[in-house]
């Protein structure tokens, strides 16, 4: 049994991946990873635990621990979050990325995605993905588009073998990223905006590359 102590360590990132285990809030979070879970917990049986793990300023009384699943062998297409620190934009990323079937994400020094904040804007999407931490697995060997303000406009679908990288909006693709061979790809606007939100952003240039 998981104890109160270690409840509350799951609200740091350290300790979740220390104990492999995350933070669930909501009926319907909840409901889904029900038969999982390691603990459900419920603003009724212990009121100051709950309070002390709820993220929520309005909050639906009940939440779980529940594991992290094992990430597993890369798919294609994938996506690259390369210090992404919002987890509203890390979040609704992961969303798109399910709904467009890029069911790998690399996350590189992003927003931690097993945190509640990221869980809950992405709808549980992340439980439904192959998340992988780290630069090391990204495969070299395929195509590799890097989003770029003054890149090329892509022209045509790419081979199925292919991911997209999303940098952050203040600083970019890092240079570790800007390191692997790629190719930059740019979404022309016809505005005098320079430049949009990365989760806006990375949901037009998934569109656009897979239909």
């Amino acid at each position: 049994m998981i104890s109160h102590k270690d409840i509350v360590k799951l609200t740091q990132k350290k300790y979740r991946r220390e104990m492999n285990l995350c933070i669930v809030e909501g009926e319907k979070l909840v409901r889904e990873h029900r038969d999982n879970a390691v603990f459900v917990l419920s603003r009724e049986k212990d009121s100051r635990l709950f309070d002390k793990i709820s993220s929520l300023e309005t909050d639906q009384g009940i939440l779980a621990i529940v594991p992290i699943p094992t990430s597993g062998a890369v798919t294609y297409p994938f996506l690259v979050l390369d210090g992404i620190q919002d987890p509203g934009n890390v979040g609704t990323l992961l969303r798109t990325a399910c709904a467009f079937g890029f069911n790998t994400v690399f996350t590189i020094n992003c927003a931690d995605v097993w945190s509640q904040k990221v869980i809950r804007s992405s709808m549980g999407a992340t439980f439904h993905l192959n998340i992988i931490d780290g630069i090391e697995n990204i495969p070299t060997d395929v195509t590799l588009f890097v989003a770029d303000l003054n890149g090329q406009m892509n022209t045509k679908r790419p081979d199925k073998n292919f991911g997209i990288v999303l940098g952050s909006e203040g600083q970019g693709i890092s240079p570790a990223i800007k390191s692997i061979p790629h190719q930059t790809v740019t979404i022309k606007t016809t505005s005098n905006v320079d430049s949009l939100n990365v989760a806006v952003a990375g949901g037009i240039l998934m569109h656009m590359l897979v239909k």
